[in-house]
């Protein structure tokens, strides 16, 4: 898909391939805004995700840092 420019407009896919097993980043991502949303009431402003697959983790600092956590992958 293209807008009038040229420009790739479709949805890309993020998956990690590591010893034989496949991770899909968006799925991760949902999984770790769901985490984030059971445990916290404050509003979301910023989010990065550290996956370790070694771990079997995702691991999360939210808001400037200020909140972390993880979730299984």
């Amino acid at each position: 898909m293209e807008n009038k420019t040229g420009e790739y407009t479709g949805k890309t896919k993020i998956f990690l391939e590591l010893d034989e097993r496949q991770y899909n980043m968006d799925e991760i991502g949902k999984k770790v805004k769901a985490a984030y949303k059971a445990s916290h009431k404050e509003k979301l402003k910023d989010l990065k995700i550290y996956v370790k697959p070694e771990d079997g983790k995702a691991y999360y600092t939210a808001n400037d840092g200020s909140i972390s956590g993880s979730v299984d992958i």
